[in-house]
């Protein structure tokens, strides 16, 4: 599969091709504000949604989520316009796993700088997405278990040793990581370069089969589990055919939504 993420969601391959597609009338907006001069929004039927805003001072992007039927915890704020950190919860509100996503309703959470981070947004109904980037599909578990090498700890440098270590490890295949989230607090790159791709491992659920209403086309919309409960976009036609138990791996753009616009009147 190639790395035409916005066909995942059944838009054009090409960015320009698809905002030339949305026409004021099929735009939502928030009214200009102390934060953004406009903020606009397409919230297509089938899940996938387009932010595009600028903010006050000048910073202007769009950014693109995917939404369905689950739901998690969550506390997020954002270390950029448009890209939030996630701190994803369990129903007790322990923390899951840390990661970064795009969202397409950055007024509804703080913007702090890396060293000076504040409160988060605190939401129960949080809504995790993940838009295939360059991912293989495998039917079974077990299909996708016998791809993977393992890696190897006998022989390696390790501080405080666990008793019983094996020699070689695998990781599941529920596993998701954003490592530009380590790049950005490591220092080596700062919050404006930051970016929501992720090291991304799921078995699927449900599988359905929706359609971009701006498009026409198809694409695959999947409840899966990553290590927590995530809708994932997939182009139709890949192969194999993902169904419930197969399994998702590769490279995916993480995305989040309060559903602030779906859930407009």
């Amino acid at each position: 599969m190639d790395d035409d993420f916005l066909k995942s969601m059944g838009f054009p391959a090409s960015w320009e091709e698809t905002y030339d597609l949305l026409d004021d009338d099929k735009l939502k907006s928030l009214a200009r504000n102390e934060r953004f001069d406009h903020l606009l929004v397409y919230a297509d039927p089938s899940g996938a949604s387009v932010c595009m805003f600028e903010t006050s001072e000048g910073f202007s992007t769009e950014t693109f989520t995917v939404s369905g039927h689950e739901r998690v915890p969550a506390e997020v704020w954002q270390v950029w316009p448009g890209t939030a950190e996630v701190n994803v919860l369990d129903e007790q509100g322990e923390l899951i796993t840390r990661v970064l996503a795009f969202v397409d309703d950055p007024h509804m959470y703080p913007w702090y700088p890396l060293k000076d981070v504040g409160e988060p947004a605190r939401f129960d109904g949080y809504r995790m997405g993940a838009i295939a980037v360059d991912v293989a599909v495998f039917d079974t578990v077990d299909a996708w278990r016998e791809s993977q090498t393992p890696i190897i700890t006998a022989g390696a440098p390790v501080h405080d040793p666990v008793a019983g270590l094996p020699d070689e490890m695998f990781l599941g295949p529920t596993f998701v990581t954003s490592p530009w989230l380590f790049a950005l607090y490591s220092g080596d790159e700062t919050a404006d370069n930051g970016s929501p791709i992720s090291i991304f491992r799921a078995v699927c659920e449900r599988v359905e089969t929706v359609t971009n209403a701006l498009t026409g086309q198809q694409w695959c919309r999947i409840d899966a589990d990553c290590g927590f409960p995530v809708t994932v976009a997939l182009p139709l036609g890949i192969t194999p055919t993902p169904r419930e138990g197969s399994v998702i791996d590769g490279k995916a753009f993480l995305t989040g939504t309060t559903g602030f616009w779906t859930d407009l009147a």
